[in-house]
C-alpha cells in the first residue's frame, strides 16, 4: 500500500517547493472486514490515545461512511510533513498497523492534502 510518506517523496522528486514545510492533512481510508468492529474500535482508541502525544500532531477525526458502515475515514492534521513522517516511523505506529491490517478488506489508501493558498471556490 502507498503510504503518505511516499506521496510526499513523489512530490519532492517532482520538484514541489517546500514539501516538508507547512501543515498537512492526511485522509486515510480503511475498509474493515464485517464482524471486526469490536477489534477495530479497540485498536483505533489505542491509536487515538497515542497519536495525541506525538510531536506535531494538531488534530484528528475518525469518521464512518453512512452508506458503507465498514468504511472508516481518518482525517488527521500535522504541523509538517516532517512530523507526519516521524509518526510513521514510530515503533507504535508500525506495530499497530500490523494489527489493524488484519481487520481490513483491502489495503489502506492515503491522500496527503494541503490547504489551497489561493482562494478558489469550486462548488
Amino acid at each position: 500500500p502507498r503510504s503518505p510518506w511516499c506521496e510526499g517523496e513523489r512530490a519532492r522528486r517532482r520538484g514541489a517547493k517546500d514539501t516538508m514545510a507547512g501543515r498537512v492533512r492526511v485522509l486515510s481510508e480503511r475498509m474493515m472486514i464485517p464482524g471486526k468492529e469490536k477489534a477495530v474500535k479497540t485498536l483505533m482508541m489505542n491509536v487515538e490515545r497515542n497519536v495525541r502525544n506525538q510531536p506535531g500532531f494538531v488534530k484528528g477525526e475518525i469518521l464512518r461512511d453512512t452508506a458503507q458502515p465498514s468504511l472508516y475515514l481518518i482525517l488527521t492534521e500535522w504541523e509538517s510533513m516532517k512530523h507526519l513522517n516521524h509518526w510513521f516511523e514510530t515503533p507504535f505506529y508500525k506495530n499497530i498497523m500490523k494489527e489493524l491490517n488484519g481487520t481490513l478488506q483491502e489495503p489502506t489508501s492515503y491522500r496527503i492534502l494541503r490547504k489551497q493558498r489561493d482562494e478558489v471556490f469550486l462548488l
